[in-house]
């Protein structure tokens, strides 16, 4: 609200300070006679009005509906009247300019004093001044109002038409996200259903552990999850939370290493990014009957994160690499939304393992 206030004041000062610049420019100094200064601040008046007029009513409703030849019609009635008519009228009722336009414009006769006359805007103001007596030319000054005019409304429009649609396009990714994550929750459920389920077939003792520790999981997926970003220590806690879910159904067989480096409390990052590679490691890269592994690591250097997943192959099991696994490609489309141009993905198998590796610039 006050961000609105303080634009709003911004723009009616810059306004004030325009026009006054604008009538010190125009008006002439106090050595004319008074009816000629009365046609000077009528001049000024009259083109401030079609200022407003240009900026607010034709060019919205004109040339901005791509009335052209309307609007080009309308400004040169506009132009006659002020290089033609309204000098003509004025010459009549005031009478004719006292200093002929093209007489040297005298110095030190603007009423004031030397120290005034040795200010930066004050030469300024008096050059623009000595310029427009030389050069007191209605069509100039009307052309002057109408490029400014025109000049300024087109500006403001193409900047609120980027505005709309950057808003669009945020609405656009919220809404795919939010799409997005509401697949990702019931295919988490899912599986750990599922290893619940042969938990309670083998009559597994841990079976009350694991149902508890899924409902924190849930839990915290359920609260956090439709954030935008989280920061990092949660997520990463997520993510020890989802380790000791998977691990209570693993065997002697299978090795975890799980390492994270760095300083992660002061950064943020997109929910649920590391859960959907470590759960298609476990998903495609544990067994019961073979030796097998997961090794995982988060660092954290200079504002840059990488992750690293890396786990073994087991025989006859399908490439989810190449499969259309909905965690997987939910990941991948919601990193690129997330953060375009800032994060590389490599996925490969070597020496009989996958390979994840997530870099993401967070700052």
């Amino acid at each position: 609200m006050n961000l609105q206030k303080n634009k709003k004041f911004l723009k009616l000062l810059l306004q004030i300070v325009g026009w006054v610049i604008f009538f010190l420019y125009i008006l002439p100094d106090n050595s004319i006679r008074q009816k000629e200064s009365l046609y000077f601040i009528c001049d000024a008046l009259l083109l401030m009005g079609y200022f407003y007029l240009n900026l607010y009513i034709l060019i919205p409703r004109l040339l901005l509906n791509k009335k052209i030849i309307a609007y080009i019609g309308v400004s040169l009635l506009f132009f006659s009247f002020f290089s033609f008519a309204l000098p003509s009228l004025m010459h009549n009722y005031f009478g004719p300019p006292v200093r002929p336009p093209n007489m040297p414009f005298p110095q030190g006769s603007f009423g004031v004093n030397s120290s005034q006359e040795s200010s930066l805007m004050y030469e300024i103001i008096s050059r623009l001044r000595m310029y427009n007596m030389r050069l007191h030319n209605p069509t100039f000054h009307f052309l002057l109002i109408f490029i400014i005019s025109t000049v300024i409304k087109i500006l403001t429009q193409l900047y609120s038409e980027q505005q709309q649609s950057l808003e669009l396009e945020k609405s656009r990714v919220q809404a795919e996200l939010s799409f997005l994550k509401s697949q990702i929750h019931p295919h988490f459920l899912f599986n750990c259903l599922n290893n619940i389920y042969f938990m309670t077939l083998s009559k597994d003792d841990k079976t009350p552990k694991t149902v508890l520790s899924l409902s924190n999981f849930l839990r915290f997926v359920i609260t956090e999850s439709d954030s935008s970003f989280i920061s990092m220590t949660k997520e990463i806690s997520m993510l020890d939370e989802y380790l000791d879910l998977q691990g209570l159904r693993t065997t002697e067989k299978f090795e975890l290493q799980y390492i994270k480096e760095g300083d992660f409390s002061t950064h943020s990052i997109m929910p649920l990014t590391f859960i959907p590679f470590v759960e298609n490691a476990f998903k495609y890269g544990i067994s019961t009957h073979i030796n097998c592994f997961i090794h995982i690591k988060i660092i954290m250097d200079n504002g840059t994160l990488t992750f690293l997943c890396n786990n073994s192959i087991t025989p006859n099991v399908k490439d989810s690499f190449r499969s259309s696994g909905v965690g997987l490609e939910n990941i991948k489309k919601r990193l690129e939304l997330a953060y375009p141009n800032h994060y590389s993905l490599k996925i490969s198998e070597e020496n009989s393992a996958f390979h994840v590796k997530l870099k993401i610039d967070i700052v």
